[in-house]
């Protein structure tokens, strides 16, 4: 680890005078003040720790592919650029479903420079996810992705990040920030035309500095695990990025590996954004609008009319959240809805999520 300091030092003194009175029949003795003695204050020193970035990136670089895509357009091709990042050893590779949507072909570029034909085994606009199999399968080496848990699922705002992928196709390119914000959806986005509107977004934010190119590369924390999926800026903004969180890859890639899709959950309610007039001294809140009566939240007792406050104990503040949290936890996961029904006391009720179009 590096470290620079800041040290700061002030020094105060007392000032001193003499004088004596001239208008008198004869000079007197003249009073002497003594100066106090110079008092040194202590000194205030600020130490600012900084992650050594180079080794990180060092760490974090074998890892790190270029994804180059082809679409056929009217009457010519063109090729895109992205990023991704290797997550299995045989070669899988994970990136934005973004980078590949409507792609004849799939080209990855190694960090050592070796192209490899891959296809796409599954994405996923939804959540803006893809997973990638290269058709030769070259030794890889996994990127590590920081534990993550229903509890812990990102980093904290203020924590140093690191962005790494190939912006407008330089090449292996780091750029560092930290984490601006959490819990962030399509309309703090601006409302991108590359993502859903009625996708499952929770944007970790940063100041990072992302790019074209950069979507489906890593954001690694001081330790070189990754954090999010950098997938988006905002163009009327400053140090305003966006990345899909770990956690949410994590959940996408355990759904392909064991069912070979994306299980999608529901929860059988509609709900609304709700302002700070429903629930006096609670802030913003998700209302529920109507039930499926052959749902899982009618199973568990939801009502319409109801607010709901936190799942599994994570607050909730937007529809979005409630989307997030249910598809974090997934399809037959038991999670706890606090609820707030009327005058009473808040109430817990277990629902089940079950899958969507099933």
């Amino acid at each position: 680890m590096r470290a620079a300091t800041v040290a700061v030092t002030m020094l105060g003194a007392l000032a001193s005078s003499a004088c004596r009175r001239v208008d008198g029949d004869e000079p007197g003795p003249v009073a002497i003040e003594r100066a106090a003695p110079e008092v040194a204050r202590p000194t205030t020193t600020t130490t600012f720790v900084v992650p050594d970035f180079a080794a990180v990136a060092t760490r974090v670089a074998p890892s790190v592919v270029t994804v180059i895509a082809s679409v056929r357009e009217v009457g010519r091709g063109v090729r895109g650029v992205g990023s991704g990042m290797v997550v299995h050893a045989n070669g899988q590779v994970l990136t934005n479903a973004h980078v590949v949507a409507q792609a004849s072909a799939v080209e990855i570029e190694l960090a050592s420079g070796e192209r490899f034909a891959a296809k796409v085994a599954f994405a996923d606009d939804l959540l803006d996810l893809a997973l990638l199999e290269l058709v030769a399968s070259p030794p890889s080496t996994p990127i590590a992705f920081a534990p993550v848990s229903f509890s812990t699922r990102a980093p904290t705002p203020g924590a140093w990040v690191m962005a790494v992928g190939q912006p407008f196709g330089l090449g292996h390119t780091v750029t560092v920030g930290v984490i601006g914000g959490l819990g962030r959806d399509h309309d703090d986005l601006g409302r991108p035309d590359g993502l859903r509107e009625d996708g499952i977004w929770n944007f970790i934010q940063t100041d990072a500095s992302i790019n074209i190119g950069n979507s489906g590369g890593p954001l690694v924390d001081a330790d070189g695990q990754v954090v999010g999926i950098t997938t988006a800026v905002r163009n009327d903004g400053q140090g305003l990025a966006f990345a899909v969180p770990a956690a949410m890859a994590r959940r996408f890639l355990d759904e392909v590996w064991t069912y070979g899709r994306v299980r999608h959950a529901r929860l059988g309610m509609n709900a609304q954004n709700a302002d700070e007039g429903v629930l006096a001294g609670r802030g913003r809140v998700v209302q529920v609008t109507a039930v499926d009566p052959a749902g899982p939240a009618a199973a568990a007792g939801i009502q319409t009319g109801d607010v709901v406050l936190a799942i599994e104990g994570a607050p909730v503040r937007r529809v979005s959240d409630v989307a997030y949290r249910t598809q974090l936890g997934g399809v037959g996961t038991r999670l706890t809805f606090t609820i707030a029904r009327g005058d009473g006391a808040d109430v817990e009720a277990v629902l089940i999520p079950s899958e969507a179009g099933r």
